[in-house]
């Protein structure tokens, strides 16, 4: 594959990360990783999807449990979700009223 359609199919990817449309950049990362497996700039952007679909991940489970009163386990999901993508707005306030509860503020 010639090196301009593969930097096409990253910058595809990381444009649609900047949109936060992670759906379509997961796509475009895995097409650069097909074209060229060891791409390694489309493996390190990938790489960095997945760590923030990770995060999301652990902070959904966090308030699912925050929810069925398990507050230790949501701790913990908070905090690991919170080492991933530290400047996330909502599991930092997820995890605020959740000490709030847990009466540690």
């Amino acid at each position: 594959m010639v090196n301009l359609d593969l930097w096409c199919l990253t910058s595809s990817g990381e444009a649609y990360m900047r949109l936060n449309n992670l759906e379509e950049a997961g796509h475009w990362y895995r097409e650069s990783l097909k074209a060229k497996p060891d791409h390694v700039p489309a493996h390190l952007t990938y790489g960095k999807l997945l760590s923030i679909m990770y995060a999301a991940a652990l902070m959904n489970l966090g308030a699912i449990l925050h929810l069925n009163g398990k507050l230790q386990e949501a701790e913990a999901n908070y905090l690991l979700a919170l080492q991933l993508k530290p400047d996330d707005l909502i599991t930092q306030s997820n995890l605020r009223k959740l000490w709030n509860v847990m009466h540690r503020v």
